[in-house]
């Protein structure tokens, strides 16, 4: 039984089988529709999201960002405690040179993590219709890393399961409040690096870290900052973004730097709306909050479904 699941989950004919199944017009966008399960991907839409939805809902998204840095604790974890090898190097059509460890698939346990969260705590169309959507999502992406080689079956068969879980056993718990989540997140990361994983564990603990000191200082207050005030105030701090990101790349191997910069970053995303509102009396910001499709902290979506360049006319004619 044993060599049997091994030879269908674990097994680079699998890939090849399951890559021949699909018609080669496809894998193109098999290719592109990877990338929603990206990390980077995942922390702009979890940010945005943060960033310009509903006050009244900001303790729900801030738990889908717990979520996913749980998310991302599990599968360092796993991955450099298993330092399973990857498929590329049998597989013809996988891309060269392809870096890290196979098991668990990250974009799969991510996936499933993030866009399960995000369809359990929104309020948009029925519930039926978001598991359906986030079980689209969740499935392509699993199934694109199998279609480009990167990943095993068992990889993302187990990612999503785990992600899957994850999302289950926090909001089953009932304390769905984001800063035990944000500990748990760290305490993972800490107990993955104390058993020898080396795998983005540094960075998953100083982002623990930062959040959950930054949504502890947060999470009692209410704010109310334009959606122009936080644009603005993101494009101020940009740089200093790529500036830590181009050091933290450059600090490789001395963790205390690497922890306590991830840890500034992400508390800085937790904060933006309480500093942005400070921004909400400048000229500048008001000049934009007219012109652009907010409606105070959100984004007017009449605004987008009548034309922006007539709204925005019609604002500059006032």
């Amino acid at each position: 039984m044993r060599t049997t699941l091994e030879g269908i989950f674990f097994d680079e004919s699998t890939n090849v089988g399951v890559r021949e199944t699909i018609p080669e017009a496809l894998i193109p966008g098999f290719e592109l529709a990877t990338h929603l399960g990206d990390g980077a991907t995942l922390i702009v839409f979890a940010t945005l999201l943060y960033w310009f939805g509903a006050e009244s809902s900001r303790e729900k998204r801030a738990l889908v960002i717990a979520i996913g840095l749980g998310a991302l604790a599990i599968s360092a974890g796993m991955k450099g405690i298993f330092q399973h090898p990857r498929p590329v190097e049998h597989l013809a059509f996988a891309p060269a040179g392809y870096g890290g460890y196979s098991f668990p698939s990250a974009h799969a346990l991510g996936a499933a993590a993030f866009y399960g969260a995000m369809a359990a705590v929104a309020e948009t169309g029925t519930r039926r219709q978001r598991y359906a959507v986030a079980g689209v999502v969740i499935g392509v992406v699993a199934l694109s890393r199998v279609v480009i080689g990167v990943h095993y079956l068992g990889d993302v068969v187990v990612g999503v399961a785990l992600g899957l879980l994850f999302v289950w056993a926090v909001l089953r718990s009932g304390d769905t409040e984001p800063t035990a989540v944000f500990a748990l997140s760290g305490l993972i990361a800490i107990g993955a690096y104390a058993l020898g994983s080396r795998e983005f564990t540094t960075l998953t603990i100083g982002a623990a870290l930062g959040a959950t000191a930054a949504w502890y200082v947060v999470r009692g207050e209410s704010y109310r900052p334009y959606g122009a005030s936080i644009l603005v105030l993101a494009l101020l701090t940009l740089p200093a973004i790529v500036a830590l990101r181009l050091v933290s790349g450059h600090v490789g191997g001395y963790w205390p730097l690497e922890v306590a910069g991830y840890a500034a970053a992400t508390a800085a995303v937790l904060v933006v709306p309480a500093v942005a509102e400070r921004l909400n009396g400048w000229p500048q910001v008001a000049w934009l909050q007219r012109r652009l499709p907010f409606s105070g902290r959100t984004v007017d979506v009449e605004a987008f479904s009548s034309g922006v360049t007539e709204t925005k006319r019609g604002r500059e004619g006032d």
